[in-house]
């Protein structure tokens, strides 16, 4: 049973499914083949907190999860966040005009 976050370094509790990100996990089929045990006492599940859901994922190697950092969005520096923004400012005012009906 899921109790609090699979981050090990977390001791969020699970509470809501709606908070963070259920992971339901299956072994590979070489793994399901060779146990003598029933598939679905196989299948794991786990949950990461929002907060390390936004930074990690789990990845399943057919018998263990393991956390994986996620990839960090690269932001564009600020003189092409600069000339984006100006890009788009004709943009917003034609939209707000033909919004406003002119």
């Amino acid at each position: 049973m899921v109790s609090k976050c699979a981050n090990p370094e977390c001791l969020e509790p699970f509470l809501y499914l709606n908070q963070g990100k259920l992971f339901h996990l299956k072994p590979t089929p070489e793994i399901e083949s060779s146990s003598p045990a029933p598939s679905e006492q196989l299948h794991e599940r786990f949950w990461l907190c929002s907060r390390c859901a936004k930074r990690m994922t789990l990845i399943w190697d057919g018998t263990q999860a393991k956390l994986v950092p996620l990839r960090e969005k690269v932001s564009a520096p600020p003189e092409v966040k600069a000339q984006e923004e100006a890009d788009e400012a004709p943009r917003k005012q034609r939209a707000h005009a033909t919004h406003n009906g002119r």
